[in-house]
């Protein structure tokens, strides 16, 4: 087997004008030789390929026998057996950034890599690849199967050199010795069971994007949000089901007066100790949020206001018991205040959160470390 690797020259820029968006081949005949040159035109390096007359194919050298005999696809498959069949039907040099198969490209070989690094992407816009192919692996075995098109981008990271198979050769290869197809079903096997990781995390991280983006990072409650969503589907549940449904404003009393004594860090392990009051005195149904600042939004479903009420005191007495540690031997104690407001039907979200926050402020002017609710006020 020869090589014939075509320079980056004139010949090289009329293919290119020639080939439009696909490969081309262009025959050279002479005697019983054919010469075979194609072109990568996705990233411009040229493949030169040369394919000696069928009776005189060269055999594998030692070094590529070596590589191949160590590869896991012939795996206990005796050298001299493999030096038979391997009748490469050419050799293939790939330039680093080159690409050896795309999506729905036809192929009717297998591609042994001898020396360099192919990287596999499961689309053409992906910038992490999905898997590596190290020499003494293949490609195109997808292909082999199931007589479809290639379902990935097969890109050379590095000056790579390949053998290829014919499909044809490499299906007699495996009915001579079984012992390819089962090395070939565990290759198969590993690459499914890569493949599922990488689309499960693929689904995974954009979830754990979105639950990071809706969590306050200094108590650990949901946020707004969050909130502009759960509340309205609980609220719309209950209106469905014709319960009752409430929502809570609640400020930290005399909050600013904390931080200008003790620093903002102070302030966001008051928040922090007061959240953590607050998931032990509700319910699991409750919904909690950071609203904003030094407020919190509580949403109680199937709770009418003076259930709320009941609830919100509950909690106003816990958090004023609590000792909140804010610097080394320094311990303070806050106080809370909340505004109640129960949903009307025809009202929006805003307007329950406006107004249970009107009675918040209400609460908060006439004297603080109180519980308000709309109406009462």
């Amino acid at each position: 087997m020869r090589f014939l690797e075509v320079p980056d020259c004139r010949l090289g820029l009329r293919l290119y004008l020639r080939i439009s968006i696909t490969f081309w081949d262009a025959k050279f005949e002479s005697g019983n030789t054919d010469w075979s040159i194609g072109v990568d035109i996705a990233s411009g390096p040229l493949i030169g390929q040369f394919q000696d007359g069928a009776s005189d194919r060269q055999e594998l050298s030692d070094s590529d026998l070596n590589t191949l005999s160590g590869s896991q696809l012939f795996t206990g498959v005796a050298r001299q057996r493999l030096r038979e069949w391997m009748k490469p039907r050419g050799e293939v040099r790939l330039r680093a950034g080159a690409v050896l198969l795309e999506t729905g490209q036809h192929s009717k070989a297998i591609y042994s890599l001898v020396s360099g690094r192919l990287a596999i992407f499961l689309d053409e816009d992906d910038k992490i690849p999905v898997a590596y192919v190290m020499p003494g692996e293949c490609v195109g075995e997808i292909s082999l199967l199931d007589h479809d098109s290639a379902s990935a981008v097969v890109v050379a990271i590095e000056p790579s050199r390949l053998l290829a198979t014919d499909v044809d050769q490499f299906w007699r290869m495996m009915r001579e010795e079984p012992r390819i197809a089962l090395n070939l079903m565990q290759v198969l096997v590993e690459r499914v069971r890569r493949n599922n990781i990488v689309v499960s995390e693929r689904f995974r991280r954009p979830a754990k994007l979105n639950m990071l983006s809706t969590i306050d990072p200094v108590t650990g409650l949901h946020n707004r949000r969050w909130l502009n969503e759960m509340f309205l589907r609980q609220i719309e549940r209950c209106t469905r089901l014709h319960h009752p449904v409430s929502v809570a404003m609640v400020g930290v009393d005399c909050f600013t007066s904390v931080i200008d004594s003790f620093g903002p860090q102070a302030g966001d392990l008051v928040l922090a100790q007061v959240a953590r009051v607050m998931r032990m005195q509700f319910r699991p149904s409750d919904l909690l949020t950071r609203y904003g600042g030094e407020e919190f939004a509580i949403l109680l479903p199937e709770t009418s206001a003076q259930e709320a009420m009941a609830a919100l005191e509950r909690f106003r007495l816990a958090v004023g018991q609590t000792q909140i540690s804010v610097a080394q031997r320094t311990t303070v104690k806050v106080q809370i205040s909340a505004g109640i407001c129960e949903w009307h039907d025809g009202w929006s979200l805003d307007d329950l959160i406006q107004q249970a926050d009107r009675v918040l402020c209400s609460a908060k002017d006439s004297g603080s470390n109180c519980v308000n609710v709309a109406g009462n006020d």
